[in-house]
């Protein structure tokens, strides 16, 4: 199994990090929905799912920042030839779109997080903030209470997930095409290396 990789395969890293991110997003989609929608808000019943949905969005984003940097270090392998310019610029933006969402939704959580009321030792001291999995807390770069501040950067965070979620489909259909469809490997490099 190759490290790097190359012009026409994935290396492990880059399959490694493709299919444990993929898992933790579409976990965390589908987890991020149940919270929104099972309870109503400002229930405390639900305070430690979403400390752990913060401590899992926090390995999501750094987990973004290494498949990042090993993406900037590593050449890509090459689009089969057949795919026409349009093709080629889809499959571009979508993967640029991919790693962008993959900022903005742990970053607009945890902003949402330090704006909220419930962050707030003076309204609620006894709760446990913004730790990552009871291991180290996150710092707050917004002091707590702002609630303007705390639906801006939820509204970010859904409009986020949504877009997310469409793009995710989008790329998942995408593979699905090259695999049954164009039979040219491009899911197989993925699989494989």
């Amino acid at each position: 199994m190759a490290l790097r990789n190359s012009a026409d395969s994935w290396g492990w890293p880059a399959r490694l990090l493709h299919w444990a991110m993929a898992l933790l997003i579409i976990g965390m989609l589908a987890f991020g929905f149940y919270l929104t929608n099972a309870f109503y808000p400002g229930d405390f019943s639900k305070f430690g799912l979403v400390q752990t949905h913060k401590s899992f969005g926090f390995v999501v984003f750094a987990l973004a920042v290494v498949r990042l940097v090993w993406r900037l270090v590593n050449p890509t392998p090459s689009l089969p030839v057949q795919m026409g310019a349009v093709e080629r610029f889809a499959a571009h933006a979508g993967h640029w779109l991919l790693y962008l969402l993959m900022a903005i939704m742990p970053l607009s959580g945890w902003l949402a997080s330090s704006a909220s009321l419930m962050n707030d030792p003076d309204a609620y001291p006894m709760q446990v903030r913004n730790m990552v999995f009871g291991l180290f807390a996150m710092p707050d770069p917004i002091h707590p209470g702002s609630e303007a501040l705390e639906d801006l950067f939820m509204a970010v965070h859904e409009w986020a997930a949504i877009a997310l979620a469409i793009l995710l489909i989008g790329h998942i259909g995408a593979a699905l095409k090259h695999r049954f469809v164009n039979r040219d490997g491009v899911l197989s490099r993925m699989l494989r290396g």
